[in-house]
Formats: structure tokens, sequence, C-alpha cells
């Protein structure tokens, strides 16, 4: 029996209601895009152009809660099987998952999150979050003492044909020189900003990072008060703190894929997201000479997630190439 789709669903809740009904579960009988874009018009109509059908397959097919998946080889897609539970009895869920969207602010906090990892990689830096409680969920008030992301840059090699690895003559001069073998910026995410709030953001950002080799506040919302600006401006150059906006508006933020989504996205699909974005640079981060290592030590015994983000850092050096583990709760 065909199940009923509501138009106040978005299209990704439509897809979801109704592709289990259209996909083969064999994948040797997938379908191809243009077949299924022609049976999901006979369900759906003629409200959603050809191009927007295939960008929504191609992100759903990347989330494996989602019913749709895609041949590994070809354009064909097919059925998705639901994996059983673990040895356990129970698969451990993210909160990346979409269970733990629910609530809006917390929704838009998550995509926050996964858009900054994003931009991260696509600009060769490496992130890990911080940010998590007991449970493995970031608090969107976050810490004094930790900032909600870590990020790392190396020197990387231009010409490695097997992945990202390290430059190797760069990292011994770094070393020969005494310089950091790693640059470490410390990262507090923010929704947005008021007059009532900036100062307070702004101190828990500085508090939080000041142990890395430089801070940052990166704010979701675009600042479009210019006395707010010149303020956030006057602090960022005072103490060294870079801050920026990805200039994307709360409404915006809501339609776009969730958290996990968009961390899953191929590169060609986070373009979509990416053009979204007007990204402003209020002031530029000053660095730091050294990491605080008395500091980092402590907070290491304090917070498990520092622990781990050195284990991180370690591993990486130990093979010689980074890897993104920023978020991912192990």
């Amino acid at each position: 029996m065909l199940r009923a789709t509501s138009p106040r669903m978005n299209l990704r809740e439509q897809l979801r209601n109704i592709l289990p009904e259209i996909l083969p579960d064999d994948p040797a009988d997938s379908i191809k895009g243009t077949e299924l874009i022609r049976l999901v018009r006979l369900r759906l109509g003629e409200g959603y152009s050809d191009a927007t059908l295939r960008y929504h397959f191609s992100i759903l097919s990347y989330d494996p809660t989602s019913p749709i998946a895609k041949v590994d080889q070809g354009q064909g897609y097919y059925q998705r099987q639901k994996k059983g539970a673990g040895a356990n009895g129970a698969t451990r869920q993210s909160f990346f998952d979409d269970a733990s969207e629910g609530d809006q602010a917390w929704s838009r906090y998550l995509r926050l999150v996964a858009i900054y990892e994003r931009l991260c990689m696509l600009r060769g830096r490496y992130p890990f979050l911080l940010n998590r409680n007991s449970s493995g969920a970031p608090s969107m008030e976050g810490e004094w003492d930790v900032p909600d992301l870590v990020v790392a840059e190396w020197d990387l090699d231009p010409a490695a044909e097997d992945g990202a690895r390290f430059d190797e003559g760069m990292m011994n001069l770094r070393r020969h020189l005494g310089g950091p073998e790693v640059s470490l910026a410390g990262v507090q995410l923010k929704l947005g900003l008021t007059f009532d709030t900036f100062s307070a953001e702004f101190f828990q950002a500085l508090s939080a990072t000041r142990w890395a080799l430089q801070s940052e506040l990166v704010i979701a919302e675009p600042m479009e008060d210019e006395v707010l600006v010149d303020a956030l401006r006057s602090l960022g150059h005072q103490f060294g703190v870079g801050i920026s906006t990805l200039g994307i508006h709360m409404a915006q933020l809501d339609a776009l894929p969730s958290a996990k989504e968009i961390r899953a996205m191929p590169a060609d699909a986070f373009e979509h997201v990416h053009n979204r974005l007007r990204i402003q640079k209020i002031t530029i981060a000053t660095p730091r000479h050294t990491i605080d290592w008395q500091s980092l030590s402590a907070l290491r015994k304090k917070h498990e997630p520092v622990a781990e983000m050195v284990r991180w850092l370690s591993d990486c050096l130990a093979k010689r190439q980074p890897e993104w583990a920023g978020g991912v709760v192990r």
C-alpha cells in the first residue's frame, strides 16, 4: 500500500518516505537516475527540477540511514538494506544522527560544526572536535577551558600520489629550527552574537583557546550591524583572536541537509553548501610562538577528548600523514 506524503514535508523527508516503495532491493536491478526521477514525479508531481532531484538522490545515497544506495560501479540506485544490531544488541548512535536533531537550535549547531569541518578539509586543515560531554555530544554553550575544535595544519607533500602525506623536508626544517611540526588553532563556534552576548562569547573563546598557537571565533550568521562588527574587531585586534563569519542566515541553515549528510557529502555535493556561504574575515589571528604545554598537559588529565586529541596527533605523526578525526567518537 502506497504511503501518502504531506505537503509540509521537505523534499528529503518525502523521498525518505516514498523511495522504499520505488527502489529495487537487488543492486543488480538498480534504477538509473532518469528513470528514478520519472517514478518519483509520479508521486510528487512536477514541482521539482531534474537537477534538484538528482542532487537529493546523491546526498541521500551517502547517508547510511537513508533508504537509497548507489551502485559501486555505474549510475544506478537501489534500496539500502538495514544492518542488524551489533554484538551488544544495539547500534551506537552518533550525535550527528538524524535522531539527535529534533531541536531547531541544536540542529543548527550540528550543521554549523559539520560545515566548518568540511571547510577545514577544503583548505588542507584537519579538525578534531573537543567539545564533547560524557554522552559523546557537544554542548552549545561550550567550555571555558577547551575550544569546540582544534584544527591541525601540517606541511603536506604536493607531489604525494597516495593521499595526503607530510612534506618531510619542511617537517625536518621546522624541527631543526625549533618550530612546531604542526600548527594548532583553537576554534570556538557560535550561531550568532548580539550586543548582550558578544563580550562574554569573545572572552570564552579567548579563554578556551589560550593554550593553542592561535585563537579563532567563527560565527554562522552574517554580521550586519557595523557597530557590533567594530566592537568585535577592536577586541580581536587587542587580543590577537581571528574572527570570521560564514554569512549564512538561520533560515538557510535550516534548509540544508542534516549534519550527518553534510559530513558524508562528496565534494561536488558540498560545493552547493559552500556556495551559500558569504564568508567575512573581521580580524586575522595573531599566532603565538609556542604551545602552552603545561596547560595542555593539565587539560589532557581533566578532559578525555583532549587526551584523545593528543593520541590522534601522535598517530598522525607516527604514520607521517594526517587523517580527519574531528567529530568521530572513538
